[in-house]
């Protein structure tokens, strides 16, 4: 559950209106007590008694997250991307790859439609954008990031006044690429025949021993990392204190997390040539768990060099030297790993394969940087937490959750990798 999105959104947006009404007659977005969201979520003790507290029964949403906290067939029915069919009108698929509201969306519909209607008139376009961020200004940076030049400007002018002039009013022309990419890191605009792009080679990136990364096999065998993961001590989905979700999580700085014992960290060497990734990337663990369920949080971090002169354009007294930019990050639910519909516990200490994917990126890896990966098993309070326990987390009472020890096994032939999709 996206804890903080679906508590707070729902709280104002979940409430019936029986009829038409005006915003500042409607309802209210929830009042937090504290100003500290991860204080907040944490002193409630469990999603159930957050329910109880404010909500009741009020909201329909959350009254039937309790009812179906499986992928059951009222779930299914409610899948849009399986409606995306018979479509006649031409499609421009429009989406950020840094949206916190659905950075998984737009990348999905595109695909479906194209499955769905092979001859239908679909393109993709993405760019750095926030949720919305294609209309909400220049585009040229987020956050900590500079993109160098005025992508959403881009977007209005050559892509989005163009499709509607031509389809809607039948002037000019429109001749854009099947997938219309800008690609962070690099900072430019790249066009494709498809997305992915079929110039793609997925190589793997595999964990070693004593934090390291590479796309060299292992020469140990079973080798494993060992660390405790503690619910009652989730690991911040972000830095410092905050009293609501920000936006700019998707790049942050994640050296807060590396810091931490319960968050595994693995790196590269330095780069000796740039690295773009197009496409999702699979994240393939082999773990162990002492408990019987367990959350997995995969993050791809772009890590800047040490000695590098760039500055924020979020703060011109912040210099970008060994920056860990959050590039993508992702969640699984341990118990859903092979079906959401019929979730399975782990055996306690048995080595588990745990497979799923990242959303998709489109990102170069300078030269000079490194790629880094972290593992953890709590992202809070953006995620609920897991009490490492099998069970039905909606009814979780605040004694549930407990200690785990994990491990995540390296080497042999089924030690951890991600596959990345490498652009030729």
């Amino acid at each position: 559950l996206f804890l903080m999105d679906a508590f707070k959104f729902m709280t104002s947006f979940g409430v019936p209106r029986p009829k038409p009404i005006t915003p500042d007659k409607g309802p209210k977005p929830f009042q937090f007590p504290i100003k500290d969201n991860y204080r907040f979520y944490l002193e409630a003790g469990s999603v159930k008694n957050l329910k109880e507290k404010y909500m009741g029964d009020s909201i329909k949403f959350w009254n039937n997250l309790f009812k179906h906290p499986n992928l059951d067939t009222f779930w299914q029915a409610r899948q849009i991307v399986k409606h995306l069919k018979d479509v006649k009108p031409a499609v421009m698929v429009v989406g950020g790859f840094f949206d916190a509201e659905d950075a998984y969306g737009a990348f999905e519909t595109y695909k479906a439609i194209e499955k769905q209607n092979p001859k239908a008139n679909n393109i993709l376009v993405a760019g750095p954008w926030y949720h919305g961020g294609w209309v909400r200004g220049k585009g040229d940076s987020f956050g900590d990031i500079n993109f160098d030049t005025a992508t959403s400007t881009y977007y209005q002018e050559n892509l989005e006044l163009p499709f509607f002039k031509y389809y809607l009013k039948g002037e000019g022309n429109f001749d854009a690429a099947e997938a219309n990419i800008f690609l962070t890191g690099s900072n430019q605009w790249k066009k494709f025949n498809t997305w992915p792009p079929q110039d793609v080679e997925l190589k793997s990136l595999y964990f070693h021993p004593n934090g390291k990364l590479s796309f060299t096999k292992p020469s140990t065998n079973n080798s494993f990392d060992e660390y405790v993961s503690d619910p009652n001590a989730p690991v911040p989905y972000q830095d410092g204190i905050q009293a609501n979700r920000t936006r700019e999580y998707m790049v942050d700085d994640q050296r807060f997390a590396a810091r931490r014992p319960d968050v595994k960290t693995y790196q590269t060497d330095v780069l000796t040539e740039d690295i773009t990734l197009t496409g999702p990337v699979l994240a393939n663990l082999l773990v162990s768990t002492t408990g019987t369920d367990a959350d997995y949080v995969v993050k791809l971090i772009d890590v800047y060099p040490d000695d590098t002169q760039e500055i924020s354009p979020a703060d011109k007294n912040k210099m970008m030297a060994g920056y860990q930019m959050l590039v993508r990050g992702e969640i699984l639910r341990g118990k859903y790993r092979n079906s959401f519909e019929k979730p399975e516990a782990f055996t306690p200490n048995q080595a588990t394969k745990v497979n799923y994917a990242l959303p998709d990126v489109g990102h170069t890896f300078k030269k000079g940087h490194r790629l880094m990966v972290q593992i953890q098993h709590s992202w809070f309070p953006l995620a609920d937490r897991n009490p490492q326990k099998f069970m039905n987390i909606y009814e979780a009472q605040p004694s549930d959750f407990q200690k785990a020890t994990h491990r995540i096994y390296h080497g042999g032939a089924e030690g951890s990798f991600l596959s990345l999709p490498v652009l030729k």
